[in-house]
């Protein structure tokens, strides 16, 4: 009979309706899985002996450790159903590389197990146990979670890992396996990233089996459990978490003295003058997170190298702001003021770092220390800006800051110079309020939205409210923002409305968006600048067009509108767009072929000097990293042009900085250069009829917050005396700061009871400079833009228990350059060359893992240290056939 058990594959509750060959088989089968059902996995008023090994490793089994203990477990109490299990510890030791400790401090005092109908509910433990020695009870009342009733199909339990999705198979009539997936308290975030690609990645996994007797006796039960974590945009960078946690059956004791209670809730309440009652799920030791006894003044004085301001843009000031990090979200306001005071020649760099610290305690001392109302000097209101833009990329702000920026922008500014301050205020505000991810029903977030959407209605500053609309993205704006960029009369506040749009996802819109789009760039209630144009048409491509809604963009290509540069910007995006995604490129290709009259050399020749393209900056094992490049040109006179890094993880990305530079009105510059000169001229592009002024900035995007613009002139006065005066032709810092990049911290608890505090955090330093050297007699100009970055993340992994601890800390450092320099030849035909270049670079990696045994006889500590470098060669891009042949003019004649 039992040969016939096992062959059957699997061992459940027994179906009396099933019909078998005889009356007499029938009967004993049943007879049979009713004991395996229903028996206890400790009999009723035993005794037994049980080994216990608890074993925690990080990736290679040399950091890790053991625990190992006996128990005693005694039925104390019984009925049909339910049973009060007594379990003692003794003879308790941990070991870690051949040592072995053995723990005399563990409390001698039993705990109980409630079980209801055979399922452990509850522990009893005596109060005076600490949150580790709790959980470790937790995790073996958990091991008596076995359901022999259940079928194969997935369930819910709730054991010492919260509710988790359950599988159980049965091997044989003695032997079950039980997987377990998506448990509560494998994932218990504090801190995370909204940006998936500067998020973290997890795979956890465990695997529970049990070996029973003939009788239903628990012999064995095993968990194995594995914990994989890593960084999204660097999956080889991260830790292994194994967990294994065995319950071995060793002897049969003697008969037990029963608790004379007439229920389990009399037996147990016979309990509580020193005990307490404990559900299963566990709770995080936060022992295992604490950080040691230190101040935040302390630990800059030991980084005064690191953080000095020759060290922007490179890794070591980086690797300093994440290690500092952790301590100042602990600090108080008056020690950041008295940090601030006595460390005043780092006032820059404290603060970028107090801006990440994110916490009511860093706001109030900001604002405390560095505006002082009418009497604030220039170069703190700069320092209040500098801690706003470093404010402005963080992800988990506490909400009494989105107050006190909304209550600011309420008040009287005291002072004209402070409408600079006033736009930082209002750009942060919005890109907190989107980040806190408020629901759309919450007060505060409607108070900003209908502050913003007034100020969009205003004739005054439309602008300014616009760019915080952008940083908001909230759909409810969508509407007037499109309103405004079709129906504004002004091309500036057409194209800003589209650029905030641009940076919705794209799955905002619907059909009746698509054609309001469609009529901008087409053209077909009026006439737009070609900027809003460009706009309207990413918002398109990224909205995924049809193959019809394809058709008619190659069709426009071979029109008769004469905004050739336009004609440029949709080849070229269509392209690049074809060399990214292997659908559109066959869906592109089939177009082309359906159609003569645009798949020929003059209409696919485009003539324009506008730029589109995308270059990889890196792969693995380095990061990877691409390059987004847009150069609009508008009568040989770069009219809007962006540089965009992304950060790419798998299928997600993220913008890590963008660059752009605007101008306007400078055609008058180009005299008439393209007079009679050859066969090959561009006719002029068609231009909005009112006469533009001229102005020129920069607008600067770290991690998609868009920070208030920086204006290089406003009027021809202005630019002269930047021409004249040559004040642009010396290299001048555009952007310097320090700003948090990955942010996470979560827990997580294993099947032992132990705790996992996993925290990444990552900074990003930059320096980015540049120079413009313009001559009217030689009529050429040179632009040079320099950006140096220093990248460092940190990942600290902690696990452990009262007695033993492993910890495992990551560093990568990365310090990638770029270059790019534009010449400009308008002394005859506009010769335009770009040239863009990226050093060579080093990635290291460092891994240092650490095993601890503490509060035990003669402690013992372990170091494991490794460190690896990868170097990525430097590179100039290619950008296209039209810039490598004016390039090799330019460069002729020089």
């Amino acid at each position: 009979m039992q040969r016939n058990r096992q062959m059957s594959g699997k061992s459940r509750c027994p179906n009396f309706n099933s019909a078998l060959p005889t009356l007499l088989l029938q009967l004993f089968l049943v007879s049979l899985s009713l004991v395996n059902c229903f028996a206890n996995l400790i009999p009723t008023g035993s005794q037994q002996f049980y080994q216990l090994s608890s074993e925690v490793s990080l990736e290679a089994e040399q950091v890790s450790y053991t625990f190992d203990t006996q128990l005693s477990i005694n039925s104390v109490w019984n009925d049909e159903q339910d049973q009060l299990l007594e379990i003692k510890l003794s003879e308790s030791h941990v070991k870690a590389q051949q040592r072995l400790r053995p723990i005399l401090s563990l409390p001698d005092r039993p705990f109980y197990v409630a079980l209801v109908k055979g399922q452990p509910k509850q522990v009893i433990a005596h109060t005076s146990r600490d949150q580790s020695l709790l959980n470790l009870e937790r995790g073996i009342a958990s091991l008596f979670q076995l359901r022999r009733d259940s079928s194969d199909a997935k369930e819910t339990e709730l054991d010492i890992s919260g509710h988790c999705r359950v599988e159980y198979k049965a091997k044989s009539s003695t032997r079950w396996e039980k997987t377990k997936r998506d448990c509560a308290l494998w994932d218990l975030r504090v801190n995370y990233h909204p940006e998936q690609a500067l998020g973290v990645a997890q795979h956890s996994e465990q695997q529970l089996s049990y070996d029973l007797s003939a009788e239903g006796l628990l012999l064995r039960a095993e968990s194995v459990e594995t914990h994989r974590l890593t960084l999204a945009a660097k999956p080889d960078a991260g830790s292994m978490v194994h967990g294994k946690l065995r319950l071995q059956h060793l002897a049969e004791g003697e008969g037990v003295e029963q608790l004379q209670q007439p229920t389990l809730a009399a037996a147990i309440e016979s309990l509580l003058e020193w005990y307490r009652v404990f559900e299963l799920e566990a709770d995080v030791d936060g022992e295992i997170s604490k950080l040691k006894e230190q101040t935040l003044q302390s630990q800059v004085e030991l980084m005064l190298e690191q953080l000095k301001t020759e060290h922007l843009g490179k890794s070591s000031l980086a690797s300093a702001f994440v290690q500092l990090l952790p301590l100042a979200r602990l600090t108080k306001q008056p020690e950041f003021e008295s940090l601030l005071e006595s460390q005043s020649p780092l006032a820059a760099q404290l603060a970028d770092l107090l801006g990440a610290v994110q916490t009511f305690e860093a706001h109030n001392a900001s604002f405390s220390y560095f505006y002082r109302g009418a009497g604030t000097t220039a170069e703190s209101l700069e320092l209040l800006e500098k801690y706003l833009q470093s404010l402005a990329v963080a992800t988990h702000p506490e909400r009494r800051i989105l107050e006190h920026l909304y209550d600011f922008l309420q008040q009287k500014l005291p002072h004209k110079s402070h409408l600079k301050l006033r736009d930082s205020v209002l750009q942060t505000l919005a890109t907190l309020t989107r980040q806190s991810g408020l629901d759309a029903n919450d007060q505060l977030l409607q108070q900003i939205r209908n502050y913003l959407l007034e100020g969009l209605a205003s004739t005054h500053n439309t602008l300014l409210y616009t760019r915080a609309l952008q940083n908001l993205r909230d759909p409810l704006t969508i509407d007037p923002l499109l309103q405004q960029a079709l129906q504004s009369q002004q091309p500036q506040h057409s194209v800003a409305a589209l650029q905030a749009l641009k940076s919705f996802p794209a799955f905002s819109y619907a059909e009746p968006h698509r054609q309001q789009f469609s009529s901008i760039f087409y053209q077909r209630q009026r006439r737009y600048d070609s900027s809003a144009r460009t706009l309207a048409l990413d918002i398109l491509l990224a909205m995924r067009p049809s193959a019809e809604q394809l058709g008619e963009l190659l069709d426009y290509l071979a029109s008769t509108d004469r905004q050739f540069e336009i004609k440029t910007y949709v080849l070229q995006k269509l392209r690049m767009l074809a060399e990214i995604c292997p659908r559109f490129r066959s869906m592109f290709q089939t177009a082309l072929r359906q159609r003569a009259h645009v798949n020929n050399y003059n209409v696919l020749a485009q003539r324009g000097l506008t730029t589109v393209l995308s270059r990889q900056l890196s792969t693995s094992p380095a990061f990877n990293e691409t390059l987004l490049s847009t150069q609009e040109v508008s009568q040989g006179i770069l009219k809007r042009g962006s540089v965009e890094f992304l950060l790419h993880a798998g299928r997600a990305e993220a913008s890590s900085f963008k660059l752009g530079i605007y101008t306007s009105g400078l055609s008058s510059f180009m005299g008439d250069s393209d007079a009679d000169e050859g066969n090959d001229q561009i006719p002029a592009d068609d231009e909005l009829e009112q006469e533009e002024t001229m102005t020129a900035g920069m607008e600067i995007s770290v991690q998609g917050a868009q920070l208030r613009p920086l204006v290089f002139f406003n009027g021809q006065t202005e630019l002269m005396g930047h021409v004249w005066g040559g004040s642009a032709s010396d290299t001048t810092p555009a952007y310097q700061a320090t700003t948090l990049a990955q942010d996470h911290e979560q827990y997580i608890v294993l099947a032992s009871g132990a705790t996992v505090h996993w925290r990444v955090l990552g900074a990003r330093s930059v320096d980015l400079n540049g120079k413009v050297t313009f001559s009217l007699w030689n009529r050429n100009a040179q632009t040079e833009i320099q950006q140096n970055t220093g990248t460092a993340v940190v990942s600290h992994l902690a696990v452990g228990f009262t007695y033993a601890k492993l910890e495992q800390q990551i560093e990568l450092r990365h310090e990638p350059k770029l270059s790019l320099q534009a010449d400009l030849d308008f002394y005859s035909n506009i010769k335009l060359c770009m040239q863009l270049e990226r050093a060579e670079q080093l990635l290291t990696l460092s891994n240092t893992r650490s095993v601890y045994l503490q509060l035990v006889n003669k402690p013992y500590a372990k170091h494991f240290r490794s460190t690896q470098t990868i170097k990525s060669p430097g590179r100039t891009f290619v950008l296209n056939q039209k810039n490598n042949e004016m390039c090799n003019m330019i460069l002729a004649n020089s």
